[in-house]
């Protein structure tokens, strides 16, 4: 039972993770939000790879989850346009 609530919550939506993509990123266009992804996963990546508190490392690892689906998200919609 806690492993399901635990991988449930790595399921987060980017925006509720995310206050600045939430409030601002999110109203930019599609391949600015794209791009916003990209530099999000990467400097977590960054922040994953130099020792960080374990409650830190989750949290940028769900951040990096989020970010990904957003951006495969953001490129369906963008065909679609």
């Amino acid at each position: 039972m806690f492993k399901f609530l635990r991988s449930n919550s790595t399921k987060e939506p980017l925006a509720r993770l995310d206050r600045l993509f939430n409030q601002t990123i999110s109203q930019l266009p599609v391949n600015e939000q794209i791009a916003y992804c990209q530099r999000l996963i990467e400097s977590s990546k960054y922040q994953l790879s130099h020792q960080c508190p374990k409650k830190d490392s989750e949290h940028l690892k769900c951040l990096i989850k989020a970010a990904d689906v957003e951006i495969q998200k953001l490129n369906t919609t963008g065909m679609d346009s």
